[in-house]
Formats: structure tokens, sequence, C-alpha cells
């Protein structure tokens, strides 16, 4: 065989041995690709399964929360949120007053018309209530028939919440199936004036107020000393702090 033609064979096994290295390679990389590739899925599959978990658990928080905060006959915030407003606005705004309200004889409809008459009342009285709220009134659901608004301002807007509450409640018949009914509302306040910065003592003599209130007619009183404390046929309002506090 001559030179030129070894020399020929030798080049071409050395090409075809760099083709085949080559080929391997390319295999190889293909074969990483592929698993990088798998991996990269595997990957954005837990990312997708992990953010959707925090998603689940957002909600089921919220719904607690909602659960714990919100009354479900009227939709209003319940006694908790309200013990928890009042104590932010008394830790936060300067001066606050608390307006209580109740709704004489609400029994009486219960009694007559039924316990499902008596729920659409409430709803009612707090859908009214609700339109008195502002970013310095926060409305909710005590117990029972009872109601309070916390109010964010000096005495004399504290005052006009009160007589609002009134002429909202007392001055307007209900529509309750089908029957116009006409409910009297007892409204009393207090404010950090009379109270100092405890929530606790706030809300009772507001509820002092209006018990007052209530054995005298159904006007808004504001708490004075003169009214002593909570009648012995009154409910005195238990009282636990926020939570987390």
């Amino acid at each position: 065989m001559s030179q030129t033609a070894n020399s020929f064979l030798t080049a071409a096994g050395g090409l075809l041995a760099g083709l085949t290295a080559a080929g391997l390679w390319a295999l190889r990389l293909r074969v990483l690709l592929a698993h990088s590739r798998h991996r990269l899925q595997a990957h954005d599959v837990l990312v997708r399964a992990a953010h959707a978990l925090v998603v689940d658990l957002r909600a089921e928080r919220d719904t607690y929360h909602r659960q714990a905060t919100r009354d479900d006959t009227t939709g209003l915030p319940n006694r908790r949120a309200a013990i928890t407003q009042l104590t932010r606005s008394i830790e936060e705004q300067a001066e606050v007053g608390v307006v209580v309200v109740d709704l004489v004889r609400f029994k009486l409809v219960n009694d007559r018309l039924g316990h499902r008459a008596g729920n659409t009342l409430l709803a009612q009285v707090a859908e009214r209530l609700r339109r008195l709220s502002r970013p310095d009134v926060f409305a909710a659901r005590l117990s029972g028939d009872e109601f309070t608004l916390i109010v964010s301002g000096d005495p004399a807007r504290t005052r006009t919440v009160a007589e609002r509450v009134r002429l909202h409640i007392s001055e307007v018949p209900f529509l309750l199936d089908g029957k116009q009914v006409n409910v009297l509302a007892s409204v009393g306040y207090a404010t950090t004036g009379q109270a100092g910065d405890d929530p606790e003592t706030l809300l009772h003599l507001a509820d002092i107020a209006m018990y007052w209130s209530k054995t005298h007619g159904g006007a808004v009183r504001g708490y004075a000393e003169s009214m002593g404390d909570t009648p012995a046929t009154g409910r005195p309002r238990d009282w636990s702090p926020p939570p987390d506090r």
C-alpha cells in the first residue's frame, strides 16, 4: 500500500473515531438534557403544589377568622371583634366613645311572629347600623338583641352617632313577613373622658347608660354618675380580653 493511501486511511480512521466520539458525546448530552428537563418538570410540579397548599391554607385561615369574628345572623362583626376593635381604638385614638343599643320588647317579636321573623329583624337592624359605619364608626353585634358602635372622636361625635342610631331604628318601621313593625331602641353611650383608657370600664358605663335609657322611655342617654351601676335585673356585660394579647 502506498504511503498516500496509508495516510488517507489513517486520516479516515481518525475522522471516524472523532465522529464516533462526537456522536457519543451528543448522545450523552441529550441524555443529560432530558434528565435535567425531567428534574425541572418535577421541581415545577412541587412548586405548583406548594403554592396551591399556601393558597388553601390562607383561605382556610381567612375562613376561620371570619367564623371567629363575624356574627352569622347579621353579618356584622361579633362581640369578640368589637372588644378587639375597642381595645385598639383606645390605644390609637385620643378620644373614643361606645354606643350600646338594645331593642325594646324584642322578645315579643319572637313570640308573636316567630324566631325567623326575629332573625330577620336583627338582620335589618344590622343593615341600618352598617349604613352608619364610617372609618371612625365601627358597628358590631354584642349578643341577642344588643348592638354596639365604637366611635373615634370627641363626646359630641359619639352623641351624634347615638342620636342617629335611635332615629334609624325607632323612627322608621321594619317590614317583617309583609307587616310593618315599629321597634323602639334603648341607646346609651359613654366616652373615654368618663372611663379613662380602660376598654372594659368604657363598655360597662355605656351599658349602664343603655339600661337607664331602657327603664326611662328608650331615649338616648349618656352615662352620668347619678345612674349608679347596672340594675340587678340587667345583664352585666361579661368581659374577656381580645385574643393574642
